[in-house]
């Protein structure tokens, strides 16, 4: 399962690769991504993008572009069912949360029931 920041940087990651396996990336427009929620600085980005290469989302290679560092991320076969798998996910919980509400309302139901027939 993946933290908030993994999943908001997934995120950005899919949205500027365009539909494309690849982008290039600098630790300022990954940054960029977690605000106004969150903030990180560039070890913190770096531990977050290593995260998703250890749980297979991504491929990562860091470059350096006239002394600036470029990530250099291929999108893998898991990260491009990310955005399936966490519509699945909310899925699976607003199904759980309407099976909740309509237990509750048949138990209450059943309640009534069995009262009105053992109370007279």
């Amino acid at each position: 399962m993946l933290s908030k920041k993994e999943k908001l940087i997934m995120y950005y990651i899919l949205e500027k690769s365009g539909g494309k396996s690849t982008c290039l990336l600098t630790p300022l427009d990954l940054e960029y991504a977690l605000q106004p929620k969150y903030s990180a600085n560039n070890i913190e980005i770096q531990a977050i993008l290593e995260g998703l290469v250890q749980e297979e989302y991504i491929n990562l290679v860091n470059s350096d572009k006239n002394g600036e560092l470029i990530y250099c991320i291929t999108i893998l076969t898991k990260g491009k069912s990310f955005n399936r798998e966490q519509k699945n996910i909310k899925k699976s919980w607003s199904t759980a949360i309407v099976k909740t509400i309509l237990l509750a309302v048949l138990s209450f139901i059943v309640g009534i029931i069995l009262k009105a027939i053992f109370i007279k």
